[in-house]
C-alpha cells in the first residue's frame, strides 16, 4: 500500500507541477513561480494519493467476492461517460467488466459491460502521452474508455476472459 501510495504521489505531483511550472513562472517570475510550482505539484500528490487510498479502502472488496461473483481483477478507475469522466472503482469478473462510481460525479450510475459483448481491449494513452488509458471495444463497435493503473495488465486480463468466453483457450 505504501508503494503503491508513493507512486500516486510522485506521477500525479510531478505532472500538476510541471503542467503548472510555466504558467506559475509567467506570473511571478522564475523563482517564486518554480516554488509554487513544487510545492503545488508536492501538495496535489499527496493529495490525490490519500483520496485514491481512501477511495480504493471504501470500493475494494476484500473478500474476493463482487456481487456474486469472483473477482478477477479491480482498481481504481475513471470511465468516460458523455462528457464527464466518473471516478470510482473497476471490477473484473468472469461475465462482466463492472464499473462503480464513488458517489462524487454529476452521473452516478453503474456501468457493465458484459464480457461476452466485448470485442477487445487495448491500452492508450491520455492527453496522448500518459500510459494509463483502457479502451475496451465492444461488438457492435462502441468503445467505452477508461483510466487506470496498470492498463497493460487490465488488458490481458480481460483479453484472457474473452478467450475463456468465448472458446479460444
Amino acid at each position: 500500500m505504501i508503494v503503491r501510495a508513493v507512486k500516486t504521489a510522485l506521477f500525479s505531483g510531478i505532472a500538476f507541477g510541471a503542467l503548472m511550472a510555466p504558467l506559475l513562472i509567467l506570473l511571478y517570475g522564475t523563482k517564486t513561480g518554480s516554488i509554487c510550482a513544487g510545492a503545488g505539484g508536492v501538495s496535489f500528490g499527496i493529495i490525490l494519493s490519500a483520496f485514491v487510498e481512501w477511495q480504493r479502502k471504501k470500493m475494494e472488496s476484500p473478500s474476493g467476492n463482487f456481487e456474486g461473483e469472483e473477482i478477477l481483477f479491480q482498481g481504481p478507475a475513471n470511465h468516460f461517460l458523455n462528457r464527464e469522466s466518473r471516478g470510482g472503482f473497476l471490477t473484473l469478473t468472469p461475465t462482466r467488466l463492472a464499473f462503480r462510481s464513488h458517489g462524487m460525479n454529476v452521473q452516478n450510475s453503474n456501468f457493465d459491460v458484459l464480457t461476452s459483448e466485448i470485442e477487445k481491449a487495448l491500452p492508450a494513452r491520455s492527453l496522448g502521452i500518459i500510459p494509463n488509458g483502457l479502451r475496451v471495444q465492444k461488438k457492435e463497435g462502441a468503445i467505452e474508455k477508461y483510466v487506470v493503473m496498470a492498463n497493460k495488465d487490465w488488458v490481458a486480463r480481460i483479453m484472457e476472459i474473452k478467450g475463456e468466453v468465448d472458446g479460444e483457450v
